[in-house]
């Protein structure tokens, strides 16, 4: 399978499902784009870290990063392997 490098976009509102956001990844060295929506938090917490803002208190996913952090754990990629039912499966390699 090929892998093929993303960016992120934006975040916007969703123009099919109220109340959820979209957000729009593109290729690094393509054209095509990829839209996955996302609910309200998930979108404040991907344009807070976009816009470079501080949030007045540590979010659910600041503490795991830096509980990542302090364990040496990151993610190098994330490999959707499947899309069914508008539904994106996602590859597990840990194993």
């Amino acid at each position: 399978m090929k892998r093929v490098k993303l960016k992120t976009l934006g975040v916007s509102y969703s123009q099919n499902q109220a109340g959820a956001y979209t957000l729009l990844l593109e290729e690094v060295e393509g054209k095509r784009r990829i839209p996955i929506v996302i609910g309200g938090f998930e979108a404040q917490a991907i344009v807070i870290k976009l816009e470079n803002l501080e949030p007045p208190r540590p979010l659910t996913h600041d503490l795991f990063k830096n509980f990542a952090d302090k364990f040496n754990i990151f993610i190098s990629e994330v490999v959707i392997s499947n899309f069914e039912d508008g539904v994106f499966f996602f590859e597990d390699n840990m194993q």
